[in-house]
């Protein structure tokens, strides 16, 4: 292993032919058809779909009747299949319900799903998640949700996050939702770098999500090679559901047409620019150094 002191190889690598442009895309986590509207309106590419007054614990699965209403307002719909708060190691009678729950989504017409489980050990369950990806179906869009934070934040080298890479190719999942396994995707933005590397050798998009807002979309992308963020409380203001004076006074957050569209503009820009200054790089040495030594900025 290189000394602290040492920068790990890289070389740059000559393109064969014009890459591709960037899929950027911002998706809005909205918990009611009002916010899903609303994330439409504002150009949200994509909505993830959780129970209503759920969010405050991260998302639970929606009721097929929303889904079912965020499916007339967008194109793209996810709905997260989560049958309750607190970590993702699940009972069978858990696992049972939550097949139950994603087959009645899927007779809504619901096709995107995120979901994932996990072992005691902290390492993703691929057997309890298969088993749910079976229930989705064939023809559904699969994204391993923030369970992968759970294992990542234990990932110390390259070779770990390659190996939550695999597991989620072998899974079959079209995408991974992830801060880095920190608290926030600023704070996880040397592991995300990694995962999108691991991940885009499988064609598996990463989707960079905690704490994303139009104040940082531009370095989540410029560190992390990232163009899908997903965003949650930064496209919301607070919107009173009763009176004042109302003994059920309450309120609730609400997705903002304004602030998706700041948003949005904030990553379009982000990841042109990006794709303008970004280098094509192979890094070589030792792949059991810490992810921390590995990661160059500018270097993707």
């Amino acid at each position: 292993m290189a000394n602290d002191d040492e920068q790990p190889a890289w070389e740059v690598e000559e393109p064969t032919d014009s890459p591709p442009a960037p899929c950027v895309v911002l998706e809005a986590c909205c918990d009611s058809r009002e916010s899903v509207r609303n994330a439409v309106k504002g150009g949200a590419s994509r909505v993830e779909i959780c129970a209503r007054s759920s969010l405050h614990v991260g998302g639970l699965t929606p009721s097929p009747t929303l889904v079912r209403a965020a499916l007339a307002e967008a194109a793209d719909v996810v709905a997260l299949v989560r049958v309750r708060s607190g970590d993702f190691v699940y009972t069978e009678e858990e696992l049972r319900d939550m097949v139950a729950e994603v087959q009645a989504l899927r007779s809504v017409g619901c096709r995107g799903f995120a979901l994932g489980c996990l072992g005691a050990d902290g390492s993703i369950d691929e057997a309890a998640t298969s088993t749910l990806i079976e229930a989705a179906g064939k023809d559904a869009v699969i994204c391993f949700h923030r369970a992968s934070d759970e294992v990542l934040r234990r990932a110390k080298d390259l070779r770990a996050v390659d190996r939550v890479a695999s597991a989620l190719e072998r899974l079959g999942c079209a995408r991974v939702l992830s801060s880095g396994g920190a608290a926030t995707a600023r704070g996880g933005r040397s592991t995300l770098w990694a995962l999108q590397k691991a991940c885009g050798r499988r064609r598996i998009a990463v989707v960079v999500a905690g704490g994303v807002s139009e104040a940082n979309a531009g370095l989540l992308v410029r560190d992390t090679g990232c163009t899908q963020l997903h965003a949650a409380t930064a496209l919301t203001n607070e919107v009173a559901r009763a009176a004042p004076t109302s003994l059920f006074f309450a309120t609730e957050r609400v997705v903002s047409a304004d602030r998706v569209a700041s948003l949005n503009a904030a990553l379009a820009a982000a990841a042109a620019l990006n794709e303008a200054q970004a280098t094509t790089a192979r890094v070589v040495g030792d792949a059991s150094a810490p992810v921390e030594r590995w990661w160059w900025q500018g270097i993707f």
